[in-house]
């Protein structure tokens, strides 16, 4: 079931120059860009300052997986919209389900699927999920 059916972040892109080939179609690594930026501006949006939280808890999430699903090519001068879900939050793990369309349309771009895990950063170990972003994320999980 698409993300357009859930309750979802969005966020566009301008696909510039310095991102494609010289058939003018994006670079697959800029995907996992979009991906990431994305995931930036989701937590931005519901009120999470990763610096914040890095200097006073000393955690850090890490990205430790990442999958991307290419279905068709973005090009040179097209906007992009990537949604961006939960699908899961574990003890120490967030799972992050995504979607790339061209904008405005339903042509599907790309899935991605990208896991962070919280980590402490001075012993390097996995932390718990804190709950109070566990609360900011719940209207955003199924």
């Amino acid at each position: 079931m698409s993300l357009r059916n859930k309750k979802s972040f969005s966020y566009n892109f301008r696909i510039r120059y310095s991102e494609v080939d010289a058939q003018k179609i994006v670079y697959n690594s800029h995907y996992l860009t979009f991906l990431d930026v994305s995931i930036f501006e989701f937590f931005d949006a519901i009120g999470f300052n990763q610096e914040d939280y890095i200097k006073k808890t000393n955690n850090e999430f890490h990205t430790v997986r990442a999958v991307v699903e290419y279905k068709a090519p973005a090009t040179l001068g097209d906007t992009i919209e990537v949604l961006t879900r939960i699908k899961k939050i574990g003890n120490s793990s967030i799972t992050f389900q995504q979607e790339i369309y061209l904008y405005e349309s339903d042509r599907l771009l790309a899935t991605g699927e990208i896991v962070w895990v919280n980590t402490n950063q001075k012993e390097m170990v996995p932390t718990t999920v804190p709950d109070y972003l566990r609360e900011l994320l719940k209207d955003y999980q199924d």
